[in-house]
């Protein structure tokens, strides 16, 4: 079966992919943070006995790492792009769909993380995401306020505990003069929020942005629901706007750009990261406007390598040596062969 983020999404062209996260704590628990390892080994075991192993498999962080599923569920966007949900095995868990699209994990930020993701636009993530939060709040006594709604260790979780997060790329945006500024000031008026996929380093240049839902307490499901597909439709005609004004005005330049671009990740047999990225943004700016029918360049392709550099597993300081940077070239060539 494929990993969710190989499948095709909706304005994928924008939108690499929307995630739903709501999250849970168990009265009669520390929180994660102030909890011991007996209360911590507890909660695991009390989890585990309810987890349905007809939809779910995995189990103890440990024995994932000893299988050596830890990178995959690095790359499928679960354990975090540090890996940081595998830090302190011991006392976590995760459990997670045969497409890794539907995942729970148990002792992290708080007691249960239930988190559902889709390629491109697809806000009815959310369902299956309520869903496994609702079988879970059935067989555990879930801490639960009448006045504030469900409690966690984060203000900005309490009340319905539910994150909302739109992965995007918008290349154009990024390189249109005051037009991060102007869209963050565009998500504020939604209260959202929005920041770089990395806050530093080769990966904060990429182009690629999250944008979230900011808090819960006072706002229903809905009303999340509601402003995100309105924020995100706006971001959507933004960046094809930002992207079509820069293929006209800058049409000799654009395509001359796309061309090498294309040709670098096509042939080159060593690529960096920052190169990487660099052709990806060229290729998704002109993608659409291209009519030469000489480069096979899909969105679907597009996502997947934008996936492949931006989620990669290297070692510290082995992310742009000579054997790095060849994996890199060879991946990103088997996708544009159509091979994967």
């Amino acid at each position: 079966m494929k990993m969710w983020y190989e499948k095709e999404g909706r304005d994928e062209d924008v939108v690499l992919s929307t995630k739903a996260c709501i999250v849970r704590n168990v009265k009669g628990y520390n929180f994660p943070s102030k909890m011991d390892d007996k209360d911590a080994s507890s909660l695991l075991k009390k989890v585990d006995s309810v987890i349905d192993r007809n939809v779910f498999s995995g189990g103890m962080a440990t024995d994932i790492i000893n299988s050596g599923d830890a990178v995959t569920l690095m790359k499928a966007q679960i354990s975090g792009r540090d890996g940081s949900l595998l830090f302190a095995p011991d006392r976590k868990a995760i459990y997670y769909t045969e497409d890794y699209g539907l995942s729970i994990a148990v002792g992290n930020s708080e007691h249960i993380t239930v988190k559902a993701q889709a390629p491109g636009h697809d806000i009815g993530i959310y369902r299956p995401a309520e869903k496994a939060a609702v079988e879970l709040e059935k067989k555990l006594d879930i801490a639960y306020s009448e006045k504030y709604g469900f409690l966690t260790s984060s203000v900005k979780l309490t009340g319905t505990g539910l994150k909302i997060l739109y992965t995007v790329a918008i290349p154009a945006i990024a390189k249109t003069e005051g037009g991060i500024a102007a869209l963050r000031q565009r998500v504020g008026q939604y209260e959202w929020t929005i920041y770089p996929f990395a806050e530093q380093g080769e990966l904060n240049e990429s182009g690629v942005y999250i944008i979230a839902s900011v808090s819960t307490l006072g706002v229903s499901e809905e009303e999340i629901l509601a402003r995100g597909e309105m924020l995100i439709e706006d971001v959507i005609k933004a960046e094809r706007a930002c992207r079509e004004q820069l293929a006209t005005k800058k049409k000799t330049q654009m395509q001359d750009l796309y061309g090498r671009a294309y040709g670098l990740m096509r042939f080159a047999s060593l690529m960096s990261r920052r190169e990487a990225l660099d052709s990806i943004c060229w290729l998704r700016l002109y993608r659409d406007y291209d009519d030469s029918c000489e480069f096979d360049c899909k969105w679907k392709m597009l996502n997947m390598i934008t996936q492949e550099v931006c989620w990669e597993q290297q070692r510290r300081g082995e992310i742009n040596t000579q054997t790095a940077q060849k994996q890199r070239a060879e991946r990103i060539k088997k996708i544009l062969k159509g091979d994967d």
